[in-house]
Order: structure tokens, then C-alpha cells, then sequence
């Protein structure tokens, strides 16, 4: 008899009072409608000249601020409290840590797919036939992209980079070209690690002082103000524990250290205790002379007397590296990171081509010039705009690497979204059953790029679609939308690296197809807003 009474029923309730459930249609409208909702707020923002969002919002008694037309920002800051806004904004950030460009195109392609969908289900049509229309359009989509793709007659890198702008005007030519420089430096045998990058910000200056480092930044001073501010051909030791002699102690087998005290007893004790300190102090800097090293890199803090004795040895000398910064100096320079200045030997020393000090206001840096390292300095007159630099710089550099795995190119400015439409309309009517209305509404989302990126230029976007679909029916596939209207993309240097499209494509149908077979939603009626920190 209990076995054929339902789970979470009225007989059984399984729900605090605090809690709410949303089931069947009435689940999949409230999450459809509010994905939606969140990914076409990024519309706007699509192509050169897409519009900024300002989003603000309360970090404690700080009211932090953000213009931007990054989409992940956006609809991270909208889904603070919607998990089906969250959902959305995971992905973004999984598709832009991955691919690095194509975010907007994701998210708007996705709200249109999903009003789509609710659409279908209001005339009756389920989810799971929705989902299978959809992944067979996205299949075909994949294809039609394969057969489209095509090699770059013109610059390909600076193509690339200058559509990863889009608009904003933070990569200069010259930056531009410094980026692909970055990723010839750091390449080994075919292979390409974006982590071994360095990124430095620094306020002040304009953007267009940015620039690429072939070395490594080291944000310290040095140690000692008598030390010098240049070294040609620096010899390296790295040392991770501090230069500075430990407090008195006594060591008790098996019960630890105990502190000790200094008991004098005849004169001049106190004389010779101080003559042994500084005897020790003078072993440390002489094992750092005799391994034939000129600078000195410590993890840890120097002591002043050993900096001092350092700096009259003619050592340079920084204190307090980062592990990260200490690995990266061993990568690059040869040298062995010793676990302290007792251990360091002459086969631990690494050679570079200069060291020198450089101001950059408020603070001194140090840079190391050697080969295999690659750093950008990026700069800018406010916090918001080294920041935005910083993305934008993230996503050119992973769109840099794509292109040396796999070059293939196709027409931007919304041109292979307008192709995919026509196509796939044809391929709708090889099924005959409810799927055909899928791919169908599949094939009039791809219209949603050439459209918003019509809105976003001043163009009347029927027009223009409409011009599309009959320029793209006389096989003129690299027309796209630019500025004046549609205009062949190849010839405006307008391209988008294919992989990165199939990429796109792919993504969107798995979102949708994870957001379609949502039918049970629970969740607390009073969800207590705390925004990140």
C-alpha cells in the first residue's frame, strides 16, 4: 500500500516551508524565459560597434564599477541569484577560457534557441523532440562550416586580433604585432603553454605604452640602494630561504626547538658573539661570491647586514620572489633553485643577457632580459581599462594559439550564420516528422548574428537580412554586415578562425539540450543575496 502512493505527494511531503517547486511546463517556461532573458542582454554589445554595459554593484561599504562589453561579466552580474543564469554564465566562461573569442555569438545564439523552444512547446511539440532537431542541425551546421572553411590570403595573426578588438581600440598595431611575437618566444618544439606568458598591470600612462618584454618583470626593488641598476651578462643564483641568522636556540630530542638566552659572564663575550654573527653573515656572502654569481634572487627576506655586505661585493640582490617567479627565472635562465645559500654550488648558477632597474611610477621594477621568456606590460590611465586591456589580451593570445594548431578560416561579420540559415532551411524538409520544426527554428536562430550585428551598425535589420538571404542564394557566401551594409568580408580583412565556430556552435546545442530537460526545479523561496568577493 505504501509502495503505490507517489514520492512527494500531499501524503508525504518532502518540502520545507522555506522551499518552493516548480515542475513540469511550468519549469522549463521559468528557466527557458530567464536564460533567455540574461543572454540577450549581450546582443547589444555584438561587433565593433556594440554598445558598453555599466554594471555596478556593492563589494561590502565599496561600490565597484564595471563598463565593459565583455559577456561573461555581464551575465555573471546578472546571475547572481538565477541559477538558470548561472548556468549561462558557466559556460561563458568555459567557452572563453577555451575558445577565447565567440562569447556574445554563444549567448545570443542560445537565447534564440531557446525562445525558439518555447515556442515549440507551447504548440505541443516535446523537449526531447526539440533537442534531437537541434542536435541534428548543429551536426549539419559543423559540416556546412567544414566545407566552407578555407586558407587567409591576407595577414592572418592581425585579422585575428583586430576581430578579438572588436571595436575598443585597445590593441594597437604595434601591440597587435608584439602579441604574436609573445607566442614565437614562448613556442618549444611545436608546443604552446599561454602560461608561461607573463602578464604585469600597471596604472598610469596610456594604452598605447603597452608593450612586450622579451624577458621577465620582476615587481621588486632591489635590495640594497648602493647595488647597481644595470648588469650586463648577470650570472643567477636562486636561493629560497632567507639570508639572515635565526635566534638563539636550543634543539631537545624529540620535544622541538626552545628559545635561549644570552648569558655573559666576562668581558668581552659579548664582542666575540658579535664577531662570530658577523662571521657568519660574511660565509653567506662569500658562498654566493664563490659560485660566481653576480645577482641574487631569495624567496625569502636578506638580511640588511647581508645586503649591505652583498651590495659591496658588487651583487645585485632581490628579496621576497614568489615561487612562481622563481620558477620561471630557473626555466628560462638554467639556473637551480637552491634550498639555501649553504647548498648553492657553481653548476646551480644561470646566465642571462641583462638585468636592469627601470622606474615605472610609484614603484621600481626589475627586468630580466633573456630568451624563452615573454612578459606584457600592460598599460592604462584608470583600473577599468587595464583591466578590460587584460581580457582582451587573454582572448587574442588563445585565438593566436587555435590559429597555429589550425588556420582555416571563414567569412566573418555575421556571413557563415546567413549561409547556415539557407542551408539548413533545405535541410529541414528531409524530415518528415515534428524534428523538421526544429531544425527549422535551429535554421532561423542563425539569423540573430547578421541581425543584431545590422541594430548595432544603424542598418534596418530586415533589410539587410533580407539582402543576405538573396546575395547567399547566388552563392555570394562571404557576404556578410559591415558598417555601410553588406559588404564581402574576405575583401574587408573580416575573418574568424573556423575551429573556433564549430566550437561555438557545438557548445550552444549542448547548453540549450542541458536547459530543455530541466522539468523539476526546487529551490528556497528567500534566497539571501551575497555577491561574490
Amino acid at each position: 500500500m505504501l509502495a503505490s502512493r507517489q514520492v512527494g505527494s500531499t501524503s508525504y511531503p518532502v518540502l520545507t516551508k522555506d522551499r518552493e517547486r516548480l515542475h513540469g511546463k511550468e519549469a522549463w517556461t521559468n528557466t527557458l524565459g530567464l536564460a533567455a532573458l540574461a543572454a540577450s542582454k549581450v546582443a547589444s554589445c555584438l561587433g565593433p560597434t556594440g554598445a558598453y554595459k555599466l554594471v555596478t554593484y556593492h563589494r561590502g561599504p565599496e561600490l565597484v564599477t564595471k563598463v565593459t562589453k565583455d559577456a561573461v561579466d555581464i551575465v555573471d552580474e546578472l546571475g547572481v541569484q538565477y541559477p538558470a543564469i548561472k548556468t549561462l554564465a558557466e559556460a561563458a566562461k568555459i567557452h572563453r577560457d577555451e575558445a577565447g573569442d565567440g562569447v556574445s555569438t554563444l549567448l545570443i545564439l542560445l537565447s534564440a534557441l531557446l525562445e525558439e523552444a518555447e515556442k515549440l512547446i507551447e504548440i505541443g511539440i516535446h523537449p526531447v523532440a526539440i533537442i534531437e532537431g537541434y542536435k541534428e542541425a548543429a551536426k549539419k551546421s559543423i559540416a556546412i562550416i567544414e566545407e566552407t572553411e578555407t586558407d587567409f590570403a591576407g595577414d592572418l595573426k592581425d585579422s585575428l586580433v583586430k576581430n578579438v578588438d572588436c571595436g575598443r581600440g585597445l590593441l594597437t598595431k604595434k601591440l597587435r604585432q608584439e602579441l604574436s611575437q609573445a607566442i614565437n618566444l614562448i613556442e618549444d618544439q611545436g608546443r604552446i603553454d599561454l602560461a608561461r606568458i607573463k602578464i604585469e598591470k600597471k596604472l598610469g600612462g596610456t594604452t598605447d605604452e603597452s608593450e612586450l618584454v622579451r624577458g621577465i618583470i620582476i615587481k621588486k626593488e632591489k635590495r640594497h640602494r648602493s647595488m647597481p641598476d644595470l648588469v650586463e651578462q648577470p650570472r643567477i643564483a636562486l636561493v629560497y630561504k632567507k639570508l639572515e641568522l635565526k635566534p638563539p636556540e636550543q634543539l631537545a630530542i624529540g620535544e622541538g626547538p626552545f628559545s635561549t638566552k644570552l648569558n655573559i659572564t666576562q668581558a668581552g663575550q659579548l664582542s666575540q658573539y658579535r664577531a662570530e654573527e658577523n662571521a657568519l653573515r660574511t660565509r653567506m656572502v662569500e658562498i654566493v661570491k664563490s659560485s660566481g654569481a653576480n645577482v641574487l634572487f631569495c624567496g625569502h627576506k636578506i638580511d640588511e647586514r647581508v645586503a649591505d655586505k652583498l651590495s659591496r661585493e658588487g651583487i645585485f640582490a632581490i628579496e621576497m620572489l614568489n615561487k612562481r617567479d622563481l620558477d620561471e627565472v630557473s626555466r628560462v635562465t638554467g639556473a637551480k633553485i637552491a634550498g639555501s645559500v649553504n647548498l648553492l654550488m657553481r653548476d646551480d648558477i644561470g646566465v642571462a643577457r641583462k638585468l636592469e632597474v627601470d622606474k615605472i611610477p610609484p614603484e621600481k621594477i626589475a627586468i630580466l632580459h633573456c630568451e624563452g621568456a615573454a612578459t606584457l606590460l600592460l598599460r592604462g590611465a584608470s583600473p577599468e581599462i587595464v583591466q578590460e586591456l587584460e581580457k582582451v589580451v587573454k582572448k587574442a593570445l588563445l585565438v593566436l594559439k587555435h590559429s597555429r594548431a589550425r588556420a582555416k578560416v571563414i567569412p566573418g561579420g555575421g556571413a557563415i550564420f546567413a549561409r547556415l540559415a539557407l542551408r539548413l532551411r533545405s535541410f529541414a524538409l528531409t524530415f518528415s516528422g515534428k524534428q523538421q520544426l526544429a531544425v527549422k527554428a535551429f535554421a532561423d536562430c542563425m539569423e540573430a548574428i547578421p541581425r543584431w550585428l545590422a541594430i548595432n551598425h544603424g542598418l534596418d535589420p530586415i533589410n539587410t537580412v533580407v539582402r543576405l538571404r538573396t546575395l547567399h542564394s547566388n552563392s555570394e557566401d562571404s557576404m556578410g554586415v559591415g558598417e555601410q551594409g553588406c559588404a564581402d568580408m574576405y575583401a574587408s580583412n573580416v575573418v574568424e578562425l573556423a575551429s573556433i565556430n564549430k566550437t561555438t556552435i557545438w557548445r550552444t546545442f549542448e547548453v540549450a539540450s542541458l536547459l530543455l530537460k530541466i522539468d523539476d526545479y526546487f529551490y528556497v523561496k528567500e534566497i539571501p543575496f551575497v555577491h561574490k568577493q
